[in-house]
């Protein structure tokens, strides 16, 4: 079991903000996205202390998505914060998502990725449904030790170039222009 303040300390120490990134396709995502202060229509439709529903719309607003794609498992509140910026799918199975790929594909899409999800897919078939323009995102990469070695396993795959641990979070992207590097950012 992960000892969540230990967790947290090495993360912490380990962790950077927009000043340690040298990527500029990371330096952007901090301090226009993870850092922005602005304030979004979408905000209304949330609580103020909301941080987590207010983080997941700026990335959508960041990044346009035009499609989302969400396990079924994952809570109401969070789908419905993705569907007030995108059109959201459900998803039984990364089998069943495999099957949309022409939507995949052709488009930036947000993949998002529960702990049951991920726990229960190899990182081979869940990198095959990103595309160059996509994100993985997962959710409670420290929810324990088993999700958290997963985590690991799949921002070490070779297909994997770029990978960002928020803690809470994790990112995982598969820009071709991009040599493979891992943060670790403080939100």
């Amino acid at each position: 079991k992960l000892n969540p303040l230990l967790s947290y300390l090495k993360f912490w120490w380990h962790s950077k903000n927009q000043h340690g990134v040298h990527s500029p396709f990371v330096f952007d995502l901090v301090t226009k996205c993870f850092y922005d202060r602005s304030h979004y229509n979408a905000y209304q439709h949330v609580s103020n202390r909301d941080s987590k529903s207010k983080f997941l719309i700026r990335l959508n607003v960041y990044f346009k998505f035009k499609r989302c794609f969400i396990p079924e498992t994952i809570s109401k509140k969070t789908e419905y914060v993705l569907n007030l910026e995108n059109k959201t799918s459900k998803f039984k199975s990364v089998s069943e998502l495999l099957k949309t790929e022409h939507l995949i594909s052709k488009t930036p899409c947000l993949i998002y990725l529960d702990s049951q999800t991920l726990a229960q897919h190899s990182s081979a078939d869940l990198l095959k449904v990103c595309n160059r323009d996509s994100l993985i995102l997962i959710d409670a990469i420290r929810e324990n030790t088993t999700q958290f070695k997963r985590w690991t396993e799949l921002k070490s795959n070779a297909q994997v170039t770029a990978s960002i641990d928020t803690f809470y979070w994790g990112f995982i992207f598969l820009r071709t222009a991009q040599p493979q590097e891992h943060f670790t950012i403080r939100l």
